[in-house]
């Protein structure tokens, strides 16, 4: 064999190796990229101990007060999740609501919705829930126990003495419940499963009103 014929293989040979090279390279490459976007994709709840704090906003809850339909007008505020284990569930976690609070301006009636911290911890069954259906990859549902103030009742048109303001206190726990692509949420939009009924702080076998929606947006900070 002539030495022209000689390079002419070897450099055959070594054109050969280093395509061979290079579809290796691209399919380790490949399978890297893959494997970094399936661990990226991969839904992973908050880890317990964790602190979580978001805002609230809402067009306003519905009330049905003595037969009487009332509407409180637009409401903002906060609220602070504490993450804690959810036993015998390992694809869950709870969210207690250490903090829950919304607000109107006096002249839409001075409304205040927030939580009873002395049943919260006992009452609060908020979980937070992977899930596999579509984008949505969590369910996340709000159990907050809610007191509600209106400093002015007669601005809403309640029946209310003039000059004290009227509370509210729930029997049961607002079941609210979103599906979620993450979390904290990004201005996901919760819904209301139950209608939980409201008593008079002095009057509390007595029924005098009832939530009847309470649509809920939720903004992580």
């Amino acid at each position: 064999m002539t030495t022209k014929k000689k390079r002419a293989k070897v450099a055959r040979r070594v054109t050969t190796g280093v395509a061979a090279a290079s579809v290796v390279g691209v399919a380790v490459a490949g399978a890297a990229l893959a494997a970094k976007q399936t661990e990226q994709a991969t839904p992973k709840l908050p880890a317990p101990g964790a602190t979580i704090e978001v805002d609230l906003t809402s067009k306003g809850i519905e009330l049905a007060f003595v037969g009487q339909k009332i509407h409180t007008g637009p409401l903002q505020g906060k609220a602070t999740f504490e993450i804690e284990s959810n036993k015998g569930d390992p694809s869950s976690v709870r969210t207690r609501i250490s903090e829950f609070y919304l607000t109107s301006p006096v002249e839409q009636g001075g409304v205040t919705i927030a939580i009873a911290p002395a049943s919260r911890k006992s009452r609060d069954q908020s979980v937070l829930r992977l899930t596999t259906t579509g984008s949505s990859r969590f369910q996340h549902t709000l159990a907050p126990v809610l007191n509600i103030t209106v400093q002015s009742p007669r601005v809403l048109g309640l029946p209310a003495e003039t000059g004290e303001p009227l509370s509210l206190v729930a029997k049961e726990p607002a079941e609210l419940l979103a599906k979620l692509p993450g979390f904290p949420p990004k201005g996901a939009a919760y819904k209301l499963k139950t209608r939980p009924t409201l008593t008079l702080p002095e009057q509390s076998d007595i029924e005098v009103a009832s939530i009847l929606k309470f649509p809920l947006k939720v903004e992580g900070l």
